[in-house]
């Protein structure tokens, strides 16, 4: 294990993934070890730092915008609690997709100190239904199987999102796996039989409930399989998109859920207007709205996550698992989402039920507030 070599000892109650210990981790920018003893000097908990893979802006910025834009976006959401993410595009014309896939290869190569790490790119869309865009803007495309190669080709892809009835031979679904990019079923119209066979094909499922067929007895859709079949599902947790009977429905059904933020450039900002990728959206009463009222991606940040989470009664293990383990899992991202040796540095410190600090590389950052 490698690090910056400068060894540091901080003491406190540790998340690991059997429960918490009390103890000392060692660490540079790189976890050495964590060793359980009696300690006297920190009361503080410490969870993984979030990794978000769902994040279209956040501190006014929208991440189609630019390098600018997406190094303001990773700030803002580092103040905020979260400690690494994937940068999501919108549905839009070809060429706009393409530049923001450049700008995002271009700020991961000259990252930001005390900003999120930009972990990659998740598509969402084009491949999408026209008839489940929810607040993606109307460039919704049929199969493409050259420009999404091209997309791939750029390495920097983890996740994308498709409609899996635009998509009947496979296609799209068998490019992504080769490439090694974890596909997810969203923004979708199809049948349960056809998210089924997506799922048994180890497809994940894209901000569950939201923008998909739903839930029946008979004639169910999208949402009808995930709770069957999934085994990976995000879900937004913000009071509005999902209800706490659908959440714990979700829980008992699905069993690696995880939070994702589906964060705009309002995240972390006053109500107000915003962008969202082509879209105007007004962010009012902690909801992000299209002009019609149509719910338009969250102002969640990861404090707001945390809160929702303990207002519902979960456990610090759990969310522990909810905002960090299991979504590091889904991408494969070994030295994120534990507290572990060889492990990035990279921690959430709680006190008295309350997120204050976030930890990148061993360093320590006090949160923002959320306005």
């Amino acid at each position: 294990m490698t690090g910056s070599g400068n060894i540091k000892s901080t003491s406190g109650k540790w998340w690991t993934s059997d429960g918490f210990i009390e103890g000392v981790c060692h660490h540079d920018s790189i976890v050495q070890s964590v060793v359980e003893e009696t300690t006297q000097t920190n009361c503080a908990m410490y969870l993984p730092a979030p990794v978000d893979l769902h994040v279209h802006g956040g501190g006014g910025y929208d991440c189609m915008d630019g390098d600018k834009a997406v190094r303001g976006m990773l700030a803002a959401h580092a103040q905020h609690g979260t400690g690494s993410m994937l940068a999501t595009s919108v549905t839009a014309p070809y060429d706009d997709i393409s530049r923001f896939i450049e700008s995002v290869a271009r700020v991961m190569q000259s990252p930001d100190k005390s900003s999120a790490r930009l972990l990659g790119v998740h598509l969402e869309g084009p491949f999408i239904s026209p008839h489940k865009l929810g607040a993606q803007p109307p460039y919704p495309s049929d199969v493409n199987v050259e420009q999404l190669e091209s997309w791939l080709a750029s390495g920097i892809v983890q996740v994308m999102t498709y409609a899996p009835e635009i998509d009947p031979h496979g296609d799209m679904l068998a490019l992504c796996q080769r490439n090694g990019v974890r596909v997810q079923i969203g923004h979708t119209n199809c049948t349960w039989s056809e998210a089924h066979a997506a799922l048994l094909a180890g497809c994940g499922v894209t901000h569950l409930f939201n923008a998909m067929s739903g839930v029946s007895h008979r004639d169910g859709g999208a949402a009808t399989a995930a709770l069957a079949y999934a085994e990976y599902a995000e879900i937004i947790l913000d009071g509005f998109h999902v209800e706490k009977a659908a959440f714990d429905a979700a829980r008992r059904a699905i069993p690696k859920l995880y939070s994702v933020t589906d964060a705009t450039a309002a995240a972390g900002m006053p109500d107000g207007d915003y962008k969202l990728g082509s879209y105007d959206v007004c962010k009012r009463n902690d909801q992000v709205l299209l002009a019609d009222g149509t719910l338009a991606g969250s102002c969640l940040t990861q404090q707001r996550v945390i809160s929702q989470l303990r207002h519902w009664d979960i456990d610090w293990h759990t969310i522990g698992l909810m905002i960090s383990t299991i979504p590091a899992q889904w991408i494969g991202e070994q030295k994120f989402g534990v507290i572990e040796a060889g492990a990035e540095a990279n921690w959430l410190e709680i006190q008295n039920e309350t997120p204050v600090a976030l930890w990148l590389s061993g360093e320590r950052t006090e949160l923002q507030q959320d306005e």
